[in-house]
């Protein structure tokens, strides 16, 4: 992620060869890597710090804030975005 918020990167699209921790920052780890309905990368992050909502899901210009991993999760699939890979 490096700072570059999703929605004005010059190629959105999810690439077969991106890492699910090509999106890794100073305060959060990612944890899962999917795409939305036009192939553009979505990401649930995990925080490094001691954080009332620890788990939070990056797409385009928008950041939600989670208590669970289960409730990201859920939150995607209700929106259609799919899995592309997790962190091994």
């Amino acid at each position: 992620m490096k700072f570059i918020p999703f929605g004005i990167l010059k190629n959105t699209e999810v690439k077969p060869l991106m890492e699910v921790i090509d999106y890794d920052d100073k305060l959060y780890d990612a944890v899962e890597l999917r795409k939305d309905k036009r192939k553009r990368p979505v990401v649930i992050m995990h925080s490094k710090r001691e954080d009332p909502l620890t788990w939070k899901v990056v797409y385009g210009f928008s950041e939600v804030y989670f208590r669970t991993f289960a409730d990201a999760v859920a939150f995607c699939n209700s929106r259609g975005f799919q899995l592309v890979k997790e962190r091994t």
